[in-house]
């Protein structure tokens, strides 16, 4: 008997330490994946290190966690963890892909401001067709999936263009908010207001407008 219990005393203590070492060593690999996602890489043909920043030119590739950003020149404010960067910018992130020609991008807190000829291909969850926008200034905030476009703001989706002064997208919600002289195209059908609401979600498809609403509709 004494044997019998002993033998089990010891298999309770070696899963017992099993399942501590495992323990630690997720938490270890928890650790890891946050530093790493805190982590910055960078590569360019040419640096030029100043007093308080980094002066960077030719094939600029720039990863952080998910993120590549690919530019030919640029500075690097070190102090602020700020890029400025201009010339052909291509941004390949979790949401989709965006190209500008200017692009300012706070790395710590993973917001990134696109300006003039701004395109982006912007990926919905669950969904089978992407959302195409175009503006001159594009704002990303990359830790709630949400972004704000303004100026010239032209958004393509399911056969529809909207157009706007303002576009607020809330990730969350997944909602689309549009304002300032709102046009929503159909063919050659379209409807006009002051702003206008469009669910994105899966399953809850259609969008709302107010405000001097006006509807040209032509009849089969």
């Amino acid at each position: 008997m004494h044997k019998f219990d002993l033998k089990w005393v010891i298999f309770i203590l070696l899963l017992i330490l099993s399942f501590n070492f495992a323990a630690v060593l997720a938490q270890q690999d928890n650790q890891e994946n946050k530093a790493e996602a805190k982590t910055v890489y960078i590569d360019s043909d040419h640096l030029k290190y100043e007093e308080e920043k980094t002066i960077l030119s030719g094939h600029i590739v720039i990863r952080k966690d998910q993120t590549t950003i690919k530019a030919n020149n640029g500075e690097l404010i070190r102090e602020e963890n700020k890029l400025f960067l201009e010339n052909e910018i291509n941004v390949d992130y979790e949401d989709g892909i965006v190209t500008s020609n200017n692009l300012t991008a706070l790395l710590k807190e993973e917001e990134y401001i696109f300006e003039n000829n701004v395109k982006m291909d912007y990926i919905l969850e669950n969904r089978d067709e992407n959302m195409q926008l175009e503006s001159e200034y594009l704002q990303i905030f990359g830790e709630n999936n949400s972004f704000t476009a303004k100026n010239n703001v032209l958004i393509k989706y399911e056969g529809k263009n909207f157009k706007g002064d303002k576009a607020e997208y809330v990730g969350e919600e997944e909602i689309l908010y549009l304002t300032g002289n709102v046009m929503i195209e159909e063919g050659k059908n379209w409807v006009k207001s002051n702003q206008a609401k469009f669910f994105l979600g899966e399953g809850k498809e259609g969008y709302t407008a107010d405000g001097n609403v006006q509807i040209k509709m032509i009849l089969d």
